[in-house]
């Protein structure tokens, strides 16, 4: 793919994503996206096969910037617990101000079991890198309570904890206080993992 092709899809998908957080993706049409994009439909199907496709390629674009963000916050810090409560605290900063995209792939996710393969994928990608932050503890004695065969079990009950905590401010359609989430990681990850 040229650098054009590149700068014609990302514009595709930065102009699909609007109009899936506005609209959804069940409502939106590949007809819209092509308008709102200023492209013709043609044009679209040439980079997508369908819109399934395009709002694949828009979490998976949300995955990596995400990443980015948070990685670059998490790789300023030298212990384990500060790694792990900035990435807690900036994972769920980055959240709540893209909270309607979030509510967009938990709805879809569920209607859809391709999009849950998806979201899966994050997981996947989430609890290792959780992982390695809490080796990177241990291998350093900075983490001393469990053994290393538990690190896994350790990783899911950390996102499972943390994503339960995002799963509520999501789901919760009124006002989300960030301070109370913010001093719930506070209080959380010092106690299970120092």
């Amino acid at each position: 793919m040229t650098d054009k092709d590149e700068i014609v899809k990302d514009e595709i998908i930065s102009r699909a994503q609007e109009l899936f957080q506005q609209y959804g993706m069940k409502k939106t049409t590949m007809d819209e996206i092509a308008a709102a994009s200023g492209k013709a439909k043609s044009t679209l199907y040439h980079y997508f096969k369908s819109k399934d496709e395009v709002f694949d390629e828009v979490i998976t674009k949300e995955m990596r910037n995400l990443r980015k963000i948070i990685k670059d916050k998490v790789d300023d810090h030298k212990s384990m617990v500060d790694k792990l409560s900035t990435y807690a605290r900036e994972y769920y900063s980055e959240v709540i101000n893209k909270v309607n995209v979030y509510r967009i792939l938990k709805k879809e996710t569920q209607a859809e079991r391709k999009h849950a393969i998806l979201f899966n994928r994050m997981m996947d990608f989430e609890k290792a890198y959780i992982i390695r932050i809490l080796e990177d503890g241990l291998d350093s004695g900075e983490y001393t309570r469990i053994e290393r065969n538990d690190i896994e079990t350790a990783a899911e009950m950390f996102l499972a904890a943390f994503y339960g905590l995002m799963l509520y401010s999501i789901e919760k359609e009124g006002f989300i206080d960030q301070f109370k989430i913010q001093n719930m990681i506070s209080m959380l990850i010092p106690k299970v993992f120092s």
